[in-house]
Parts: C-alpha cells; sequence; structure tokens
C-alpha cells in the first residue's frame, strides 16, 4: 500500500501547492566537508553555526518555508549579504549568507516557501573559499545542526 501523499497547501501566489519546506538552493550542490559542517572550529574560539552548501555562483535561493523576513544585511567582516527569516507558525528562523547581492526582500516582507529571495555568492569571509550558501537554522534563537533538515528538504542530490 502506497503512503498517502503529504497533505497540500495553497499559496496565494499563482496557486502553487506548498508542503511546509524546500531545499534552498534550487540547483546542483554539493558539500565544503568538515570545514563547513555544524560544530566545526573557527578562529578565536568560535565554532561554525550552520552548515555550507557549495554551488555555482548565482544559483538561485529560494525561502525554505512561509515566513517573514526578520533581516536583510550586510556584515562585511563574516556574513556579507545576509537574510534572516522567521518561519509562520514556527518557533524557528532560517538564515542565508553570502549572497552576491543585497537579498531582493526587505524586513518586514512576507515571503512564500519557494520564493526566490537570492542567488549563491561569495560576500563576507566567503570570498578567499568561493561560492556557497551558509545557512544555519535558529530554535527559538539558538542554533542547530541544519544538516538533518537539508537532508530531507533535498530534491537535487
Amino acid at each position: 500500500m502506497a503512503a498517502p501523499a503529504p497533505a497540500r497547501i495553497s499559496s496565494p501566489v499563482g496557486g502553487a501547492p506548498f508542503y511546509g519546506h524546500v531545499f534552498p538552493v534550487q540547483g546542483p550542490h554539493g558539500v565544503r566537508g568538515a570545514v563547513g559542517e555544524f560544530g566545526a572550529r573557527r578562529n578565536g574560539g568560535r565554532t561554525h553555526e550552520g552548515f555550507d552548501i557549495v554551488a555555482a555562483c548565482e544559483t538561485e535561493l529560494v525561502a525554505v518555508t512561509n515566513g517573514r523576513v526578520l533581516r536583510a544585511a550586510h556584515d562585511p567582516v563574516l556574513y556579507g549579504n545576509y537574510l534572516l527569516i522567521h518561519g509562520e507558525g514556527e518557533r524557528r528562523s532560517y538564515f542565508y549568507s553570502h549572497l552576491p547581492r543585497p537579498a531582493p526582500v526587505r524586513r518586514g516582507a512576507r515571503v512564500w516557501e519557494g520564493q526566490r529571495v537570492g542567488a549563491v555568492g561569495n560576500t563576507g569571509n566567503a570570498i578567499t573559499v568561493g561560492c556557497h550558501l551558509h545557512f544555519e537554522i535558529h530554535a527559538q534563537g539558538t542554533p542547530i545542526d541544519p544538516l538533518p533538515d537539508l537532508e530531507r528538504w533535498d530534491r537535487y542530490s
């Protein structure tokens, strides 16, 4: 017996069905290895609070779920151009960094699962390591390992 199809929730944008979460990188991708994993050690006693997804520069990035933009800004030291989205009906936020230019959405804007929110780039401290998305998930403000969710959402690997 086949498993039932996931519940479909229609979006007001084009009537496309949504299933809750999608993979943020919309194209071929890979990983940076141990240095890009959650918890990897960094200079100054820091640890890596996200997961790095390698993809060609300018590969499209999309909102992983419906939500609202909490921040869209630039950090010249670490993150470069970045975006923070709070998931609708969740106690989780999603952080995207190293975008090649400012995100096309602004603080307070509503975003829909699958909506374009930027592109893969190498701004901030990624300038020396190449294009990738640094992606974080924060649960009630605390960073959690995004890899289990990313693996579940990945539709390209």
